[in-house]
């Protein structure tokens, strides 16, 4: 049922600027970069032949390559903080196609933001975005919030009655996405310009998977979660570096 396995690579994204972590997709937790986390679960996965890291840093590009990656130089203006992911996912493709000469038809886009995956957490996404026949797939954590919103100084409630509060098992579930993984059909990316087109699928992670490197807090967080014992209880990814 699942052969082809070079019909899907994955491209990580890393821009070298970040304005609240330095240089956070090469800062090291528990021994190794940030990058390399993702770098690992696209190594070991059983359908992704092909690991691409874009990037504008010449360290980045060198850490990637020490961890088994090929590298992808994108132009200083779709490098901003302010560019979209899409316009680095597109470059990539086109350089892929006309200097690597690589046949794929699906991209497993993974952010190294969001590190903390279990070991069958890529290849267990690959198979649910197979057997849905989808176009693309978004991993999230399912999820029963009370969403309220602050508005002229008042709170409202938005997606319940606070006087006839529901229990969990009667309220509808919530996809919340937690950015860890994207699979998109590689037309519909070229076409639609957007990782998540067509016909639509979802493949649900573990509660703790929702928490992404932004703020000097949620390194605190990634240094007590990804440490060694924990990697292993969970069955986390855990990096190698090849070079």
């Amino acid at each position: 049922m699942y052969k082809n396995k070079n019909n899907f690579i994955a491209i990580i994204p890393a821009r070298s600027g970040s304005k609240e972590v330095k240089n956070k997709n090469v800062i090291k937790i528990e021994g190794h970069p940030l990058i390399a986390y993702s770098i690992e679960a696209a190594k070991k996965s059983k359908f992704v032949e092909n690991v691409f890291v874009t990037t504008d840093g010449k360290y980045i590009a060198k850490v990637a390559r020490q961890y088994g990656a090929k590298v992808i130089f994108r132009p200083k203006q779709i490098s901003k903080h302010t560019s979209q992911i899409e316009d680095a996912i597109l470059h990539a493709i086109k350089y892929i196609e006309n200097t690597y000469k690589e046949k794929f038809d699906n991209i497993v886009l993974l952010q190294p933001t969001s590190p903390i995956r279990r070991i069958n957490d890529l290849d267990n996404a690959i198979k649910k975005f197979i057997k849905d026949k989808a176009d693309s797939l978004f991993s999230c954590i399912n999820n029963h919030p009370l969403v309220w919103q602050y508005k002229n100084y008042k709170f409202s409630p938005l997606n319940y009655n606070p006087f006839k509060r529901p229990t969990r098992q009667t309220m509808l579930p919530t996809l919340i996405e937690n950015g860890s993984i994207y699979i998109t059909k590689k037309k519909i990316f070229k076409t639609k310009k957007n990782r998540l087109a067509g016909k639509i699928s979802s493949y649900v992670m573990e509660s703790y998977s929702k928490i992404e490197l932004d703020t000097k807090n949620d390194l605190k967080f990634f240094s007590v979660f990804l440490n060694p014992k924990i990697r292993k209880k969970l069955k986390i990814i855990n990096p190698n570096k090849t070079k």
